[in-house]
């Protein structure tokens, strides 16, 4: 160019302009909000406003700079690189302009944001070194129990008090928000899932399956449970040594398979078992780009392959059990396959059902493990409860019976106390359908909330000395053991915001039944004929919270 200067010159004038025009915006609205100031409202988040106009600041140097060195240059690939970046830098200056707006506006609560990459790299950081439930309880301590935060690139608004997340499901219930995964486990889960459906598609498949998912149902499972249970049991037993809780990853596959085939294929069980976990690998993946080598691309790959398992146990099934016959009308493999709406029509077309069986094992798979491995580590950690566990579960009839089970206080006391304390599923994520209003709050359509079971369950508004395993908390008032000091008052059988363990809404898990009688099958299977020992526990929070240990079992004496 031969007028450099006066190119500079209009360049950066029209980029002063623009900016100009933003913090005029800005400040127009600081004097309409002192005009209308009510001091009932929420602070209107002077502090986290400094933080986009410093970096506003930064991103209107780095504009700056770009532009001036893209004119400057000789060479065609670096004036290209250059105003790529005050592309971009601009770009960003828009971002941070709209976001003072949105603060100032109320639409959006008070809460660090932070730099690109950098908060991305702190936030897996934090997963890593155990520093999510500090940086929750930093949060909640200043900000109350609604705050921004960035997920993934994306700007989202977590949510933690009862009240909010009483508000977050009656949305859900009324069709006023919708599902928001991230969109690397989008992908991962599949378009098909009803993990990822929303409106009336995800109606239609909730009447579907609902009734094979409630609890009077999966009790046909009981049998195949307790036997499997037991059997696994014996062999951890008969080896005589410590085994990894990796084994529950297993034993979970294998319960699955049993329930739906009435047999197990060792073979598939392994291979699943594999692709699993490299699957799981991509869910803290950064970007959707199957770039060779990442870990996404791995898991994407690991997804087909499982797909391509599933495709065969859908034809086993189907050859194995015709749509008339019973275990293709009492399963859940079997109304997944053969289910129909109420005009007789199939739901599900074969690439939706492999995505919802998919969805099905993940689900037993890894939250199984925690679950398990979870609570052998609070009552290792806690011998009151584990002797009297094991003196309740030695009273059980021989076969378990599911109303026993479900009718075992301490039983149901310490599991739900190990959920409580360790949620399998630290949280969810909703997006608004249209403008919702909130504490003061207005946010638009899009808005993306992330609501955490983790700050429900730590609420010391709700839970006296949270950070303790107590399942006295939830005992009956007549139980022996029942201490009014800490009881909570809640019910964790009614599943609501104040025990928020699989969820709520019209997108509650699914599997919550089926997970509960597992978990009491194995845990009154083993006490009731072994003691355990526990060592080596490792806390960790992704993709399922909870904690890793290694165990090891002998059968204690008959009495």
């Amino acid at each position: 160019c031969d007028h450099n200067e006066e190119c500079v010159t209009t360049i950066h004038n029209i980029i002063n302009n623009i900016i100009n025009i933003g913090f005029s915006v800005i400040i127009y609205n600081m004097c309409e909000m002192r005009n209308k100031f009510n001091p009932t409202t929420p602070p209107t988040c002077w502090s986290s406003s400094v933080e986009h106009i410093i970096k506003a600041t930064v991103y209107t140097y780095i504009c700056h700079q770009s532009v001036t060195r893209a004119i400057d240059s000789a060479s065609p690939y670096s004036t290209t690189t250059y105003a790529l970046a005050g592309i971009y830098a601009l770009w960003m200056v828009k971002n941070e302009l709209d976001l003072i707006l949105k603060r100032l506006q109320r639409k959006l609560p008070p809460g660090y944001i932070g730099f690109p990459i950098l908060r991305e790299i702190e936030f897996i950081r934090a997963i890593s070194n155990g520093g999510i439930m500090k940086s929750l309880h930093e949060k909640r301590n200043k900000y109350g129990t609604i705050f921004t935060r960035s997920f993934f690139g994306g700007t989202s608004i977590v949510a933690g008090g009862q009240d909010d997340l009483n508000w977050i499901f009656n949305n859900d219930r009324k069709a006023l928000t919708e599902v928001a995964w991230p969109p690397t486990i989008v992908m991962l889960l599949g378009p098909g899932a009803v993990a990822n459906q929303t409106g009336k598609y995800h109606r239609v498949l909730r009447r579907l399956l609902e009734p094979y998912f409630a609890p009077r149902f999966v009790t046909n499972y009981l049998k195949c449970m307790d036997e499997t249970t037991s059997d696994e049991l014996e062999s951890w037993c008969e080896a005589g040594e410590f085994h990894s809780s990796e084994v529950f990853k297993m034993y979970a596959l294998r319960l699955f398979y049993v329930s739906a085939f009435g047999n197990v294929d060792e073979e598939m069980i392994a291979s699943l078992h594999d692709d699993f976990k490299q699957w799981l690998g991509g869910f803290m993946s950064l970007t959707t780009k199957q770039i060779p080598g990442t870990s996404f691309a791995e898991a994407m790959k690991a997804r087909d392959r499982i797909l391509d398992t599933v495709d065969v146990l859908i034809d086993k099934f189907m050859s194995e059990n015709p749509e008339d016959s019973e275990r293709a009308q009492i399963t859940i493999m079997g109304r997944l396959i053969y289910g129909k709406d109420k005009d007789d029509n199939r739901v599900m077309t074969r690439d939706e059902m492999k995505d919802n069986i998919l969805n099905l094992i993940f689900a037993g798979h890894d939250t199984t493990y925690a679950s398990i491995s979870t609570l052998l580590y609070h009552l290792s950690e806690n011998k009151d409860a584990m002797d009297a566990l094991a003196a309740e579960v030695s009273t059980l009839s021989d076969p378990l019976t599911a109303d026993e089970l479900r009718n075992a206080p301490v039983l149901n006391a310490c599991i739900h106390e190990s959920w409580r304390c360790d949620p399998p599923v630290a949280g969810s994520f909703r997006k608004a359908a249209k403008e919702l209003q909130h504490k003061g709050y207005s946010f638009g359509a899009g808005s993306v909330f992330n609501y955490s079971i983790l700050m429900a369950t730590t609420d010391e508004k709700l839970y006296k000395s949270h950070e303790k395993f107590e399942m006295r908390r939830f005992l009956p008032k007549d139980h022996p053991l029942y201490s009014s000091d800490i009881d909570s008052g809640i019910d964790p059988f009614q599943g609501r915001s104040s025990y928020p363990i699989f969820g709520g809404g019209t997108h509650v898990c699914l599997g919550k039944a089926f997970a509960q009688l597992e978990l009491r099958v194995l845990a009154a299977r083993l006490l009731k004929g072994y003691k355990v020992e526990v060592r080596n526990p490792e806390k960790v929070y992704f993709p399922v919270n909870g904690w890793n240990i290694e165990f090891e079992l002998t059968k204690r004496k008959s009495m």
